[in-house]
């Protein structure tokens, strides 16, 4: 099990010239260390001065020569972010004031935390469940204000309330069937079963409900991919640019200029989007080039729209043909790019493809609006709801959901087959697990260590 008993310190902002940087340390020395280093007008230790009070002073090394003037945070255990003692230090926010600050705490007996492991104290004594731990990073990673409000509802515990709830449930389902096993003899079996096989199909529908609103979720929390494609010279890293508003991609006449991908985020009404510029897809023998064509061909394969760019100042290519054929049938748009030139071709054989067709200029930014529209529609009609109220967003919490659904219908089953309510049993006791496992309840250390070693340093 996780040894809670030392003390830990790390930078919780990030490195680079700012107004302030943060130092945390937690544990049951982080007293003791700030005594070391800390010196203010008071004589008081730290441990007896005020709980959530500040102090002002300096940070002295060993010969007593000031490092950094700071702003100290006393929170004392259990009231503090990790339920221990913890020491938040205000410093300056240059690299060498918090590298030195860190050195000193270091060498009077912290030791260098992990990633996320201030989180994972506030777990493992019992302030936040692992939901709510897992959390902190979607509130972090963010990427829109919808799914900020989502992740602040999971810190909250909204999610932690309803599982729960169902684990309370499927308690209770175990303990009345592990009764009518028994004492047989009360004839207990025909008054139960029932009436737990028809609680346990109540069970599955909420379990589904979440299933279903899960995808919105996800996406508003992962974001929903949009990829560039196109032959080269069509526009693409034109339109990205437009998209972002500033030269993030290099734009020349000189056709393969894009050879790799360039990631970016954008929010449409709210809706997080990741934009991915893909090199331009033709034959050619440029080994580099190559290498960028296949990887937009695994863009446009993963994406969850396409965005399918055409040069309507030019003849249609059979690249054009190709890349068109490949978006058939899928969340794709026909962007006609360079409507400010006169056009060299019938929009006939475009409308073939089944797919929406939208006139821009990306050089202009002439129906982009209308684009961006289009862009929301296909996110919305692949589930994603304009209004966030999906309990699951986490693809780990989702999993562990769909199991639990399928150790249920399992469970009903065997009720409806007039098998061994003991085998019944066994599948509910699984669901209960696997509900327990998205609070942390019931989950295995090797998981929580994978959970948060994704942390942050200094979280």
């Amino acid at each position: 099990m996780y040894d809670t008993t030392d003390t830990i310190a790390a930078i919780a902002t990030p490195l680079g010239e700012s107004g302030i940087g943060v130092i945390r340390i937690s544990g049951s020395k982080a007293y003791d260390v700030g005594d070391a280093i800390f010196q203010s007008k008071s004589s008081l230790p730290l441990a007896q001065r005020r709980d959530r009070s500040i102090q002002y002073g300096l940070i002295v090394d060993d010969d007593g020569k000031a490092v950094d003037e700071v702003i100290l945070l006393i929170m004392k255990g259990p009231r503090s972010y990790t339920a221990e003692d913890v020491l938040e230090i205000q410093c300056h926010g240059g690299r060498q004031s918090l590298s030195e600050i860190l050195g000193l705490v270091l060498h009077h007996g912290a030791r260098l935390a992990n990633p996320g492991e201030f989180t994972q104290r506030a777990f493992v004594n019992g302030r936040i469940d692992l939901a709510q731990a897992e959390a902190v990073m979607d509130v972090i990673q963010a990427k829109s204000a919808q799914g900020l409000t989502s992740a602040v509802s999971q810190l909250e515990g909204r999610l932690s309330r309803v599982v729960g709830d169902m684990r309370l449930h499927l308690t209770d389902f175990i303990t009345r069937l592990e009764v009518t096993v028994d004492y047989p003899e009360e004839d207990l079996e025909d008054i139960e079963v029932p009436d737990i096989a028809g609680a346990i199909r109540e069970m599955e529908r909420r379990l589904d409900d979440m299933l279903a609103e899960s995808k919105s979720g996800r996406m508003m929390r992962d974001g929903v991919m949009a990829a560039i494609a196109g032959t080269p010279n069509a526009g693409k890293s034109s339109l990205l640019n437009r998209f972002l508003e500033t030269e993030r991609a290099i734009v020349t006449d000189v056709p393969g200029t894009t050879r790799d991908v360039i990631e970016e985020w954008i929010t449409i009404q709210g809706v997080p989007i990741c934009l991915v510029d893909t090199a331009g897809i033709r034959s050619t023998d440029d080994t580099v080039e190559q290498i960028g064509v296949r990887r937009a061909k695994e863009y446009m394969d993963r994406a969850d729209i396409i965005l399918v760019v055409v040069d309507q100042s030019r003849p249609l290519q059979e690249e054009d043909r190709q890349i068109l054929e490949t978006a058939r049938g899928r969340q794709a748009l026909i962007v006609l790019n360079k409507e400010d030139l006169q056009p060299a071709f019938e929009t006939e054989e475009l409308q073939s493809y089944g797919l929406p067709i939208l006139s821009i200029s990306a050089s202009t930014g002439a129906g982009m609006g209308a684009l961006k529209d289009a862009m929301l529609s296909l996110a919305l009609k692949q589930g994603l709801t304009a209004a966030q109220s999906a309990l699951l967003a986490n693809t780990r919490h989702i999993e562990l959901v769909r199991q639990s659904r399928e150790a249920l219908q399992r469970a009903l089953d065997t009720i409806e087959a007039g098998m061994p309510v003991d085998c019944a049993i066994v599948d509910i006791r699984e669901a209960w697990e696997l509900l327990g496992s998205i609070t942390g309840d019931t989950v295995h250390d090797d998981i929580i260590e994978e959970i948060f070693s994704r942390f942050c340093l200094g979280k």
